[in-house]
């Protein structure tokens, strides 16, 4: 799994790509991301267009982030996601919990 983090208008822009099967290679993301709530920032806007797998290992580690973007009063949803993911999505009714858009231009005008 690759990751970036990027600026993006007023929020954090986190792109995965790959699969994201343990958490141990989420290492880096969760340490920046970690870094970034301890500093204050808060919203973040994840695109999953990219992303071909995920298991419920790294299901858990996106809702870990969801939940530490919101105990600090900010936000995390998801903009553009692939057909693979989003099905998984759907079946384990994570759909309702993430607010997930088509694009993440879409996503960016919710904030």
């Amino acid at each position: 799994m690759e990751y970036s983090i990027t600026d993006h208008g007023n929020v954090k822009l986190i792109k995965l790509s790959g699969r994201l099967i343990e958490k141990e290679q989420a290492t880096g993301l969760i340490m920046e991301f970690e870094s970034l709530i301890e500093n204050g920032t808060n919203r973040y806007l994840m695109s999953l267009e990219d992303l071909e797998y995920v298991n419920s290992s790294g299901l858990n580690l996106l809702i870990g982030m969801f939940t530490s973007a919101r105990n600090s009063g900010g936000e995390l949803v998801i903009g553009g996601i692939s057909p693979k993911v989003k099905k998984l999505m759907v079946m384990t009714k994570l759909d309702s919990i993430f607010k997930i858009y088509d694009s993440v231009a879409k996503a960016s005008e919710s904030f």
